[in-house]
């Protein structure tokens, strides 16, 4: 099995400190507590973003604001299609490992709301909890969500079927 973290660490993508409790995510200049079953999914999923699907990290945002009515909610990961980062392609939504069916459901209509309020047209939907995944395209437009297998590879414009 890959070891994500250690190759994250020796890229310079991540690193921790001297008790491993605290993670920080070193480009975005962002710290979190590595000890919250959530966000040790999500350190997962951002390097998997970049190491398997070959999206650039500076084109993956993490903890990112999102605006709905009058409250400022924070999508998990928000990866854009350009380097200006204006136009959002996937939206990930993690949860812990330990997460029942139901709070997993929950979490995709969570995405889907996050998607939704975003600007542009998010064309991919992600959850995870490191064990489970689900992925889907959407269609703000038609207001549909179609299963996927898998979200798209950096520079590709579908997903193989």
């Amino acid at each position: 099995m890959t070891d994500y973290i250690q190759i994250g660490i020796d890229r310079g993508l991540i690193s921790f400190n001297d008790d491993n409790t605290r993670i920080r995510y070193n480009w975005q200049n962002k710290e979190r507590n590595y000890n919250n079953p959530e966000e040790k999914v999500q350190a997962l999923t951002f390097l998997q973003l970049i190491l398997d699907y070959n999206y650039p990290e500076k084109q993956i945002h993490q903890f990112e604001p999102v605006t709905m009515g009058s409250e400022v909610k924070e999508a998990d990961i928000v990866v854009f299609a350009d380097e200006l980062c204006v136009r959002p392609l996937i939206l990930v939504e993690c949860k812990k490992q330990e997460v029942s069916e139901a709070e997993f459901q929950q979490a995709i209509n969570q995405a889907y709301s996050y998607a939704f309020a975003l600007p542009g047209d998010v064309k991919y939907v992600w959850v995870t909890s490191g064990i489970k995944n689900d992925y889907f395209e959407v269609d703000k437009s038609q207001d549909t969500r179609n299963q996927l297998p898998d979200i798209p590879q950096f520079g590709v414009q579908e997903v193989a079927s």
